[in-house]
């Protein structure tokens, strides 16, 4: 019998499913006769109008016939998304992020409560790659997994290709049919799904040669690969990658590395561009390449739908112009003397910084920015969402300004937003800073929000009483 899905964590008031008496803590088991096995299966089953549900409450189990609008949702929430039984993966990338993780719960790495262990999840799911973006392999799909694909119509996948040369791609990712990456891309076509791909770029791995090989396969594949994105290997300061048959060890780009890689992307994004209709580029590079080659951001109509936004391509230029549009919210003044910190990554600093400056405008407001070197997994990770907890409050402490509002990227939080990487809660963490107050902004509106709400403005723009001390 397959295992099933659907425990309910919540139900939403006034839904179908609340009028049908569905409860938290009901396990939904099948939709239409179909076994609920994740959330791909309820998603699928769950867009037919008139619904014949099973589920069990306790020991008992039930049937209830559930009528919603074609685009109504059915009002039920899950615990576990997409599925407590995830895919594991069974390759051995020489630049596997869990390689570059500490020891789980090693009180000799000095951490407070230990990582989270999510992190050590290493998934492969195509699942996941469906619902969320995430980069699978596609190394492990058997028979009725690539059933499901086509009965369910699962597209676009993100496919982490990262070289196409059948004997490169064993190297890199050493795991089964890694040298089939080609097929599988086209098996996808076949059954009338598409993808967005991506290649982590190792030095004197899938560089070079390489590089313009892999390009050139993907191309052919077109319409079936929609998008390419380039993106530079991470590594931490636990990393300990051993040299691949006669490859040498992981190494970060050095600075004229990536200049010339952005040279040949960009080459080929003049190249698609000018062939195609819509002028879209289709070889994209993450946002990391232009910070470390210190270039300017193409502008968002190079991004087009921001397809691979969660991979780092086009996530700074939509927040720029996210700013640009919603900085005329700030407020004019403090209605009494603040300071605010606005804490970020490091190689977000130079954009940030000029966010800060138009903040920096309104009277009676100082604010500092405090950009935090990433002590734990090393100085060469410089993105705000692997930043740990203990990091970011040792360089408050360190920076010795007293604040009435420090905002923080919600990036470093779980999903949940209740806890940083390195397992230190929200709760914990805000207990540490008081009396500042403390917010997680997610975006632009949301940091202009904690802005104006500091300045006693309502979201719908009137200003809270405020205590002014008369001139009699």
């Amino acid at each position: 019998m397959p295992k099933m899905y659907g425990w309910v964590r919540e139900v939403v008031p006034e839904s179908p499913a609340d009028r049908a008496g569905l409860q938290p803590g009901d396990l939904i088991r099948s939709i239409n006769g179909n076994v609920i096995r994740d959330l791909v299966d309820y998603r699928f089953y769950v867009a037919d109008e008139e619904l014949l549900i099973g589920y069990d409450r306790q020991q008992d189990q039930h049937e209830v016939r559930v009528k919603k609008g074609i685009d109504e949702n059915l009002g039920v929430l899950f615990g576990d998304e997409p599925s407590p039984f995830i895919r594991i993966c069974a390759n051995k990338c020489v630049f596997c992020f869990i390689k570059g993780l500490p020891e789980r719960f090693a009180p000799q790495h000095g951490l407070p409560h230990g990582m989270r262990s999510s992190l050590y999840v290493k998934d492969d799911d195509y699942r996941y790659s469906f619902l969320f973006g995430n980069f699978v392999t596609l190394t492990n799909l058997k028979e009725q997994d690539w059933q499901r694909l086509d009965e369910q119509k699962l597209t676009p996948l993100y496919v982490s290709v990262h070289v196409t040369d059948p004997d490169m791609r064993r190297k890199m990712v050493d795991g089964p049919r890694a040298g089939e990456i080609l097929e599988h891309i086209e098996h996808l076509g076949s059954i009338g799904l598409t993808c967005h791909t991506q290649m982590v770029l190792c030095p004197d791995y899938n560089d070079g040669e390489y590089l313009d090989r892999s390009i050139r396969d993907l191309t052919a594949l077109r319409p079936i690969v929609e998008s390419i994105s380039a993106v530079p290997v991470g590594l931490t300061k636990y990393n300990n990658m051993l040299p691949v048959e006669n490859l040498p060890s992981m190494r970060r780009h050095t600075r004229e590395e990536a200049e010339a890689i952005v040279d040949k992307l960009e080459a080929y994004q003049r190249e698609f561009e000018a062939s195609d209709p819509d002028g879209n580029p289709f070889v994209y590079l993450s946002d990391e390449w232009y910070f470390i080659t210190e270039r300017e951001f193409p502008p968002a109509k190079h991004y087009g739908l921001y397809a691979q936004i969660e991979n780092g391509v086009g996530m700074t230029r939509f927040l720029i112009d996210q700013w640009a549009r919603t900085k005329r919210r700030l407020p004019a003044q403090m209605p009494e003397h603040k300071h605010v910190t606005i804490v970020t990554s490091t190689m977000a600093e130079p954009v940030i910084a000029k966010f800060v400056q138009d903040m920096e405008k309104i009277e009676n407001l100082d604010v500092q920015l405090l950009p935090v070197v990433n002590k734990f997994w090393g100085e060469g990770i410089t993105v705000a969402g692997l930043l740990c907890g203990q990091d970011v409050l040792d360089a408050i402490f360190e920076s010795s300004e007293r604040s009435d509002l420090i905002l923080l990227p919600r990036v470093m939080l779980d999903n949940d937003g209740v806890r940083f990487l390195d397992d230190i809660t929200v709760e914990e963490f805000k207990a540490k800073l008081s009396p500042a107050r403390v917010e997680f902004v997610r975006n632009a509106p949301e940091t202009i929000d904690a802005i104006r709400a500091l300045a006693g403005i309502t979201r719908g723009g009137e200003r809270k009483l405020v205590r002014v001390q008369s001139r009699l």
